[in-house]
């Protein structure tokens, strides 16, 4: 069985008065496979204070060979604090999940298993997805620093219900909506995320060289080709 991945890089900046909506997005989508936001990444950053992107992966899982990266800053809040309102917003987006599941998708629970992982992950400081996270779907947000809270991070992933079509189990097109099917499939079971401030591979430049990493592990993973997530 294959998974299906999607990366979507979101620009903060704002647009002239035209029939575009703010913030832009540049949408990258394979039906098959992760997809490296590498590329679109390195394009010229805007002029703007503060951006943000996201990227959302899963697929068949293979071992976990990676040694851990070294370490980096680590968050503000406690890490109590962190694992609460991570947990809080998956729920909150699983309860709003449209068209309303029958019976209502279960609440997430923390892993410190996969919390682990993406911790371990989050210190290489790279915007791109985990090839050895073994068996753990993958969502992954990036901005300048400030710019987001953790409810903000979810509600990110989240937004993208508007883009997911149900009846059809597909994304609209030209759109993006992994991150948020992710969140709410129905057969994950825990979340485990972590936050790093980075001041290396910037995914918005050289203009923009400290920004802040968020991963979120997720067990059972989701997003599995031909089967819907509720």
């Amino acid at each position: 069985m294959r998974a299906w991945a999607s990366c979507r890089i979101i620009a903060g900046m704002r647009l002239p008065s035209v029939a575009l909506r703010t913030p832009l997005l540049v949408l990258l989508v394979l039906p098959l496979g992760c997809v490296s936001p590498s590329k679109s990444a390195q394009r010229k950053p805007a002029p703007s204070s503060q951006r943000s992107t996201t990227a959302s992966a899963q697929r068949a899982p293979t071992p976990a060979r990676a040694a851990p990266p070294e370490p980096r800053a680590a968050p503000a809040s406690s890490a109590k604090d962190f694992a609460l309102e991570m947990v809080q917003a998956h729920n909150e987006a699983r309860r709003e999940a449209r068209p309303t599941p029958k019976p209502p998708l279960p609440p997430l629970v923390w892993s410190d298993a996969a919390a682990r992982q993406a911790a371990s992950w989050a210190k290489a400081c790279k915007f791109e997805h985990n090839p050895n996270r073994g068996d753990l779907g993958e969502n992954l947000a990036a901005a300048t620093p400030d710019m987001w809270g953790t409810a903000q991070v979810v509600k990110s992933w989240a937004d993208e219900a508007s883009d997911y079509d149900h009846t059809r189990n597909t994304c609209r097109k030209g759109k993006v909506c992994g991150h948020y099917t992710q969140v709410v499939w129905r057969k994950t079971t825990g979340v485990g995320c972590a936050t790093v401030l980075c001041k290396k591979n910037s995914p918005f430049g050289a203009s923009f060289p400290t920004w802040q990493l968020w991963v979120c592990n997720y067990t059972p993973p989701g997003n599995f080709v031909g089967q819907r997530p509720y």
